[in-house]
């Protein structure tokens, strides 16, 4: 449901979780964005990677690093999803409308093959499956607030497991409900439960994302 219209400026960026301005998109006026406007701004040249919310389209938080290590959490998890034939794994490019008017792009995300309505996902430009895994790499832009809503709306919407990555602490949240998590130090293990069965991925893997692995002798 789309909230009623803010009042001022402030009182928009206090509902989107206190992000900054600089995030927060001007055309279409806060407020009257939709899906369609959502699409043409992932399609455009630039392409702006952009969530809907309350009819605003805000910029995601992104750096080159959590790219990095987003991309290889999404490569290991779509390998080992792809051989155990356990479902798809999308990168931080892929709409997901979590709600009427809401639609994020975790920067992982998973969907078991359960949840594809016969074994074929949707062709439509902004997902209606509900991932059961949900990744957000943590930029410098991002909010606590921010990712506190995100993680409400994902459990709201039917995610199951929720891993949330600090790159600067070089420490992971995992969540199993929005205010239940188990967090994790750089020795941690990132474990796929019951979500993604027998998956296994040490955080130090993650934050190695981008350093060259010292050559073996020959």
């Amino acid at each position: 449901m789309i909230a009623s219209p803010a009042e001022t400026v402030s009182d928009l960026l206090d509902r989107l979780g206190g992000i900054p301005a600089s995030r927060v998109r001007l055309k279409p006026a806060p407020g009257t964005a939709t899906e369609a406007d959502l699409i043409a701004a992932l399609d455009g040249e630039p392409k702006l990677l952009c969530e809907l919310i309350d009819g605003v389209l805000v910029e995601k938080a992104v750096g080159a690093p959590e790219g990095l290590q987003g991309g290889l959490l999404s490569r290991r998890l779509g390998n080992y999803a792809e051989d155990h034939d356990l479902g798809l794994v999308f990168p931080a490019d892929t709409p997901f409308r979590f709600n009427i008017g809401l639609v994020r792009l975790p920067d992982v995300s998973f969907v078991p093959w359960e949840r594809v309505p016969g074994d074929e996902f949707p062709t439509d430009a902004v997902s209606r499956v509900i991932p059961t895994l949900a990744v957000e790499v943590l930029s410098r832009k991002n909010t606590r607030a921010e990712i506190a809503r995100k993680l409400g709306e994902y459990f709201d919407a039917g995610v199951e497991l929720a891993w949330v990555i600090n790159p600067r602490t070089k420490t992971a949240r995992v969540h199993t409900a929005a205010k239940t998590f188990e967090e994790l130090d750089a020795a941690g293990v990132l474990d796929g439960g019951r979500v993604v069965p027998g998956f296994r991925l040490p955080l130090a893997d993650v934050f190695a994302a981008g350093t060259r692995r010292k050559k073996r002798p020959r």
